[in-house]
């Protein structure tokens, strides 16, 4: 091996975030943060990235998250559906839509 390298001649092949970690306007998608986490969960997720072609233990918690929170919209939506059917205007209203687009 050489003792020195011109630094200045090597190339870079990238500069700034992945662009995976970018979102649609090329901003950083991602936040670095500091969390405390039970030991439990992170050798849970850790173990789960040991796997050959397991994506990596903080992407897989990040992925947990995301599900947890599209579960709660979801369940959110659901009593908004129920407060709806028990509202008896809403349900007069349903019913005459419904009355005239099968007249047409």
């Amino acid at each position: 091996m050489r003792e020195q390298y011109d630094l200045k001649k090597l190339k870079v092949k990238r500069r700034g975030l992945l662009p995976e970690l970018k979102d649609e306007k090329g901003k950083q998608a991602k936040v670095r943060i500091t969390i405390s986490l039970d030991r439990d969960i992170v050798d849970y997720f850790k173990q789960s990235a040991g796997g050959v072609g397991s994506l990596p233990y903080q992407t897989q918690i990040n992925q947990m998250l995301r599900r947890a929170i599209e579960n709660n919209h979801h369940g959110e939506m659901e009593t908004v559906k129920l407060e709806l059917l028990k509202d008896a205007d809403f349900i007069r209203a349903l019913a005459s839509q419904i009355s005239t687009a099968r007249r047409q």
